[in-house]
């Protein structure tokens, strides 16, 4: 029982770091203290590893953010489809918002497909901000990232909640997708970082 009521504390007490309320079931909302702080993008290159990782978040919302794999030919491969980018989310924040049965940005452009789950071992090995080590998410087309530079977004809809939204502002998309283009160009002119 102490356990129990430890545990309640601990999570009450974190409840406002985590980047969520649950009256508006919005996981980060327009205006937030980190448009202030420039958010962290991470280039990721793994020795013998036949692709790139690019990897970033905002540092007040670890939370959540963008990922994806670049080729050494210069290929975005960053889902299923080539092309896409991960929307990741850390699997508490999905529970305490209330998991999702599908989401989409635009229900005339259809649902966005989920990443499943995910384990990041190098999360804390690129300096001292760290990306969540286990993620859940969704892909993003880049086309669809690209169309919305000045913020995205996403509506998760639940099985038996009310949906709810996480948007991605403006400047963690710009330099997401800045270096995205960087490491693509410098991969197609000499297959290395």
């Amino acid at each position: 029982m102490k356990s129990l009521k430890l545990l309640c504390t601990t999570l009450f007490a974190t409840l406002p770091l985590m980047g969520g309320t649950f009256e508006g079931k919005t996981a980060s909302p327009v205006g937030t203290a980190s448009d202030d702080r420039p958010p962290i993008v991470q280039v990721r290159d793994y020795w013998h590893s036949a692709s790139v990782s690019i990897v970033a978040w905002d540092q007040d919302d670890p939370d959540f953010g963008l990922r994806t794999s670049v080729t050494r030919t210069g290929k975005l491969v960053g889902g299923l489809r080539a092309g896409d980018h991960s929307l990741y989310m850390t699997p508490y924040l999905l529970r305490d918002m209330g998991g999702f049965a599908h989401a989409a940005v635009d229900p005339k452009r259809g649902e966005l497909l989920s990443t499943g789950s995910g384990r990041d071992d190098y999360a804390c090995f690129y300096g001292t901000q760290c990306s969540p080590r286990f993620t859940v998410g969704i892909r993003v087309p880049d086309s669809l990232l690209r169309e919305n530079r000045d913020g995205l977004e996403v509506t998760f809809f639940p099985r038996v909640e009310e949906p709810w939204t996480l948007y991605v502002r403006r400047e963690l998309i710009s330099a997401y997708l800045a270096k995205v283009d960087s490491v693509v160009k410098e991969m197609k002119r000499t297959g290395t970082m």
